[in-house]
Protein backbone atom coordinates (compact mmCIF):
# COMPACT_ATOMS: atom_id res chain seq x y z
CA UNK A 1 0.00 0.00 0.00
CA UNK A 2 1.08 3.65 -0.57
CA UNK A 3 1.37 5.92 2.45
CA UNK A 4 -1.19 8.13 2.39
CA UNK A 5 -2.48 10.75 4.92
CA UNK A 6 -5.78 11.76 4.44
CA UNK A 7 -6.29 15.43 6.17
CA UNK A 8 -10.26 16.74 6.27
CA UNK A 9 -10.59 20.32 8.12
CA UNK A 10 -6.94 21.55 8.79
CA UNK A 11 -3.91 19.60 9.91
CA UNK A 12 -5.74 18.56 12.95
CA UNK A 13 -8.01 15.34 11.23
CA UNK A 14 -6.53 12.98 9.12
CA UNK A 15 -7.46 9.67 8.04
CA UNK A 16 -5.62 6.99 8.49
CA UNK A 17 -4.37 4.98 5.05
CA UNK A 18 -6.97 2.26 5.46
CA UNK A 19 -9.25 4.98 3.09
CA UNK A 20 -10.18 3.53 -0.36
CA UNK A 21 -7.34 5.77 -2.12
CA UNK A 22 -9.38 6.24 -5.49
CA UNK A 23 -12.46 7.08 -4.43
CA UNK A 24 -11.16 9.35 -1.28
CA UNK A 25 -8.53 11.38 -2.88
CA UNK A 26 -10.92 13.13 -5.26
CA UNK A 27 -13.62 13.71 -2.73
CA UNK A 28 -14.30 17.29 -2.49
CA UNK A 29 -14.02 17.04 1.31
CA UNK A 30 -10.62 16.43 1.00
CA UNK A 31 -8.47 19.34 1.79
CA UNK A 32 -5.09 17.42 1.24
CA UNK A 33 -3.54 14.17 0.01
CA UNK A 34 0.17 13.03 1.12
CA UNK A 35 1.34 10.62 -0.94
CA UNK A 36 4.72 9.00 -0.65
CA UNK A 37 6.32 8.10 -4.05
CA UNK A 38 7.80 5.40 -3.84
CA UNK A 39 6.41 4.13 -0.60
CA UNK A 40 8.68 3.42 1.94
CA UNK A 41 10.15 1.11 2.53
CA UNK A 42 8.25 -0.95 0.64
CA UNK A 43 8.64 0.97 -2.41
CA UNK A 44 5.41 0.58 -4.31
CA UNK A 45 3.97 2.90 -6.41
CA UNK A 46 0.33 4.70 -6.35
CA UNK A 47 -1.48 3.42 -9.48
CA UNK A 48 -1.97 5.10 -12.57
CA UNK A 49 -5.80 5.68 -12.22
CA UNK A 50 -4.92 7.34 -8.80
CA UNK A 51 -2.14 9.54 -10.19
CA UNK A 52 -4.46 10.83 -13.00
CA UNK A 53 -7.25 11.65 -10.75
CA UNK A 54 -4.88 13.97 -8.68
CA UNK A 55 -3.69 15.44 -11.26
CA UNK A 56 -7.45 16.73 -12.33
CA UNK A 57 -8.33 17.56 -9.38
CA UNK A 58 -7.77 21.34 -8.26
CA UNK A 59 -6.09 21.64 -5.07
CA UNK A 60 -5.60 24.32 -2.56
CA UNK A 61 -1.47 23.29 -1.91
CA UNK A 62 0.48 21.10 -3.54
CA UNK A 63 3.73 20.14 -1.74
CA UNK A 64 6.08 18.44 -3.86
CA UNK A 65 10.12 17.05 -3.03
CA UNK A 66 12.50 16.49 -5.58
CA UNK A 67 11.60 13.85 -6.59
CA UNK A 68 7.85 15.13 -7.09
CA UNK A 69 9.08 17.63 -8.71
CA UNK A 70 10.93 15.60 -11.63
CA UNK A 71 7.82 13.24 -11.67
CA UNK A 72 5.75 15.77 -12.48
CA UNK A 73 8.27 17.07 -15.11
CA UNK A 74 8.15 14.20 -16.52
CA UNK A 75 4.07 13.46 -16.83
CA UNK A 76 4.25 17.27 -18.61
CA UNK A 77 1.71 18.39 -16.68
CA UNK A 78 -0.01 19.64 -13.70
CA UNK A 79 -2.54 19.56 -11.30
CA UNK A 80 -4.24 23.58 -10.78
CA UNK A 81 -3.62 24.70 -7.58
CA UNK A 82 -3.80 27.62 -5.35
CA UNK A 83 -0.23 27.32 -4.12
CA UNK A 84 2.46 25.28 -4.49
CA UNK A 85 5.86 24.54 -1.93
CA UNK A 86 8.40 22.82 -3.65
CA UNK A 87 12.41 23.61 -3.56
CA UNK A 88 13.90 26.22 -4.97
CA UNK A 89 15.65 24.93 -7.84
CA UNK A 90 13.37 22.97 -8.93
CA UNK A 91 10.51 26.30 -9.72
CA UNK A 92 11.39 25.20 -13.43
CA UNK A 93 9.06 21.94 -13.49
CA UNK A 94 5.21 22.82 -15.18
CA UNK A 95 3.40 24.66 -12.74
CA UNK A 96 -0.54 25.86 -12.67
CA UNK A 97 -0.61 28.03 -9.77
CA UNK A 98 -1.22 31.14 -7.98
CA UNK A 99 1.52 31.31 -5.63
CA UNK A 100 5.17 29.46 -5.98
CA UNK A 101 6.55 29.26 -2.65
CA UNK A 102 10.54 27.90 -2.94
CA UNK A 103 12.42 26.77 0.26
CA UNK A 104 15.94 25.55 0.25
CA UNK A 105 19.17 27.18 1.67
CA UNK A 106 20.03 30.38 -0.60
CA UNK A 107 18.75 33.57 0.71
CA UNK A 108 16.98 34.13 -2.64
CA UNK A 109 14.23 31.49 -1.70
CA UNK A 110 10.98 32.67 0.02
CA UNK A 111 11.33 30.00 3.32
CA UNK A 112 14.97 28.60 4.16
CA UNK A 113 16.56 28.47 7.53
CA UNK A 114 18.95 30.60 9.83
CA UNK A 115 22.13 29.29 10.88
CA UNK A 116 22.46 32.07 13.01
CA UNK A 117 21.29 30.82 16.15
CA UNK A 118 21.84 26.75 18.13
CA UNK A 119 17.65 27.06 17.86
CA UNK A 120 16.77 25.89 14.23
CA UNK A 121 14.82 29.11 12.66
CA UNK A 122 12.51 29.02 9.67
CA UNK A 123 12.85 32.19 7.68
CA UNK A 124 10.03 33.88 5.87
CA UNK A 125 12.06 35.95 3.36
CA UNK A 126 8.86 37.45 1.51
CA UNK A 127 4.97 38.39 2.32
CA UNK A 128 3.36 34.76 1.31
CA UNK A 129 -0.58 34.14 1.14
CA UNK A 130 -1.72 31.02 3.39
CA UNK A 131 -4.79 28.61 1.91
CA UNK A 132 -7.26 30.09 4.24
CA UNK A 133 -6.11 33.72 2.83
CA UNK A 134 -4.46 34.67 5.76
CA UNK A 135 -1.06 37.34 5.21
CA UNK A 136 2.56 36.06 6.27
CA UNK A 137 4.54 38.48 6.61
CA UNK A 138 8.26 37.82 6.29
CA UNK A 139 9.76 36.59 9.76
CA UNK A 140 12.23 34.48 11.72
CA UNK A 141 10.21 31.92 13.57
CA UNK A 142 11.75 29.76 16.09
CA UNK A 143 10.75 25.88 15.48
CA UNK A 144 10.22 23.17 18.08
CA UNK A 145 13.57 21.62 18.81
CA UNK A 146 12.47 18.09 17.67
CA UNK A 147 11.87 19.21 14.29
CA UNK A 148 15.99 20.28 14.22
CA UNK A 149 16.55 16.55 13.82
CA UNK A 150 14.56 16.37 10.59
CA UNK A 151 16.85 17.00 7.11
CA UNK A 152 16.60 20.95 6.04
CA UNK A 153 14.76 19.87 2.89
CA UNK A 154 12.04 17.78 4.83
CA UNK A 155 12.09 20.27 7.42
CA UNK A 156 11.67 23.03 4.99
CA UNK A 157 8.53 21.00 3.38
CA UNK A 158 6.95 20.02 6.57
CA UNK A 159 7.31 23.99 8.30
CA UNK A 160 6.05 25.80 4.86
CA UNK A 161 3.04 23.62 4.13
CA UNK A 162 1.90 23.62 7.92
CA UNK A 163 2.54 27.65 7.54
CA UNK A 164 0.89 27.99 4.47
CA UNK A 165 -1.88 25.52 4.96
CA UNK A 166 -3.08 26.73 8.97
CA UNK A 167 -1.07 30.19 8.98
CA UNK A 168 0.58 29.89 11.70
CA UNK A 169 3.22 26.71 12.72
CA UNK A 170 1.75 25.07 16.36
CA UNK A 171 2.77 25.74 19.58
Amino acid sequence: MVDMAFFRGGLGRWLPPSVPPVDEAVDESIDMVFLCQPNNPTGQLASPELVKKLLRRCWELLVLDRPGTARLAVLGRAPLCRTVLLPQENTAAPLRAQQVVGCGLSPRCSLTLSGLTPRTVLCVQRRLTAVNGAAIEPQDIPLPLRWGRLPPEALLLAAGAWLLAEGRLPD
